[in-house]
């Protein structure tokens, strides 16, 4: 036991004797600021690591959210991620070129310490673990879990004046990866190569047809890809048919609106409907109902909430992020002349990529004839629900309702009975409400048109 223990004690002598530094050399200026080197190096590897990781975490939302709080860093943001490639380049060349001087002047510190024949070991069992989680780990994952503050306030400052820096060094990593890649999987592939959306339709299709997908699925597939190619004012409630409240009205009629509509946000006007104030919301309404005292001291003022607006070209998909951005619900839509033009809502907007949210049981307004070539319907539906509805293949490049349709054709203010034919289909107006086309009666072929004539006539008669 005693040699045991002897033993053990001299591995621990010789333990001591090997990792003991040459305590003399640690006063040496030079090694101290060899030391201090060694950190702001270790710094300089977080601070890349981060920036990589930091950049290229950043969402569409995140850009957006700065771009309109106007911070100082957006525009350098914008221009940095627009060349990612450009990017990428100079934060790796920096990361490798301050990873190579870091273990070099580590290597220089040990040997000073320890002499050549131990430092080749520390520089292994050092450098490494000194790397790995000060350069890599840990600037990575805070940079992962707060990318816009790194962003903003760490690589900013930093990367934008290294990018002017390293440019030469970049130009020739450049070519040279080019070439090295072209050499080891060819030439870049050319748009004519790359999936597009027809051939994706087709591929859906497919699939379809072998089961492996739903009709369902694949509607909503097709309205997604549908959605980065429609304007909201084609999903949008017309100005027709929006809710109103005059900026003159006392709170109670308000609350009374509120229950009629049963809407969650209602836009107030001023002397007329292009005049908006604002938005009032169904959340403030339901707390006076529930403190009835509180409408004696309230003004119509006190509820309006800023008007949330977008242009009649703003697309379907951007929508999502829009809502989300200014946590609302709904939006006036406006036209270039600063008039609405309607409203979208959080609900249409989901419906148009889902489907109906709460399927209603029955159609109000469409009258299905006995032969299936004549459709009553709504002047304001959409031609592309009545193309679900019917089958009939109605389409016009501006209009998006089956009334739109016709005063265009028409050319003039219609009045009801008058008819106009499109391809092999009639369009004719049963029901005015002023100069609103209300019901619309649409047939299909000759004998049909003949059909409904007659049927007409006698009702003059």
């Amino acid at each position: 036991m005693e040699l045991y223990l002897d033993q053990l004690a001299l591995l621990w002598q010789q333990f001591l004797s090997f990792v003991t530094p040459n305590s003399a050399k640690l006063n040496e200026p030079e090694l101290i600021v060899r030391m201090l080197m060694q950190l702001l190096l270790l710094m300089g590897s977080a601070v890349f690591s981060s920036s990589e990781t930091a950049l290229f975490s950043l969402t569409r939302l995140d850009l957006q959210t700065l771009h309109n709080q106007n911070h100082p860093q957006s525009s350098t943001l914008h221009t940095l991620l627009e060349q990612p490639r450009r990017l990428i380049i100079s934060i790796l060349c920096g990361n490798e070129l301050i990873n190579i001087a870091a273990a070099a002047n580590m290597t220089v510190i040990l040997i000073e310490l320890y002499g050549e024949s131990k430092a080749g070991w520390f520089t292994l069992f050092v450098m490494v673990p000194l790397l790995l989680v000060f350069g890599e780990v840990t600037p990575k994952t805070i940079a992962v879990s707060n990318p816009v503050e790194v962003s903003t306030r760490i690589v900013i400052p930093v990367i934008r004046n290294w990018i002017k820096l390293v440019a030469p060094l970049r130009w020739l990593v450049w070519k040279v990866s080019d070439r090295v890649t072209t050499f080891l999987v060819g030439q870049e592939k050319s748009p004519d190569n790359i999936l597009h959306v027809d051939e994706f339709r087709t591929l859906v299709d497919d699939v379809v047809k072998t089961g492996q997908l739903g009709s369902n699925q694949k509607l909503m597939i097709f309205n997604l890809l549908e959605a980065g190619a429609t304007e909201v004012v084609e999903i949008m409630i017309p100005r027709t048919k929006m809710p109103f409240i005059n900026g003159k009205w006392p709170v109670d009629k308000v609350t009374n609106y509120f229950r009629q509509h049963k809407q969650y946000r209602i836009p107030v006007f001023k002397n007329h409907h292009d005049n908006l104030l604002g938005f009032v919301h169904a959340d403030d309404v339901a707390s006076l109902l529930l403190e009835p005292e509180k409408q004696d001291t309230t003004e119509l003022a006190d509820l309006i909430h800023p008007p949330i607006v977008v242009p009649l070209t703003k697309k379907v998909d951007e929508m999502f992020d829009f809502f989300k951005l200014n946590n609302a619900r709904a939006a006036v839509i406006l036209n270039e002349f600063g008039g609405v033009e309607g409203m979208v809502t959080l609900e249409g907007v989901l419906e148009f990529v889902f489907g109906e949210i709460c399927p209603k049981t029955e159609m109000p307004g469409v009258i299905h004839e006995a032969n299936t070539e004549i459709y009553d319907v709504p002047g304001d539906m959409k031609l592309i629900d009545f193309e679900d509805l019917t089958n009939f293949v109605i389409t016009d490049a501006r209009m998006t309702t089956i009334a739109g349709v016709l005063f265009r054709r028409l050319d003039r203010l219609p009045k009801t009975g008058d008819r106009v034919q499109l391809d092999d289909y009639w369009l004719t107006v049963l029901e005015m409400d002023g100069h609103r086309i209300a019901r619309v009666r649409v047939s299909r072929g000759e004998e049909s048109n003949a059909a409904f004539n007659n049927e007409y006539k006698e009702g003059e008669q």
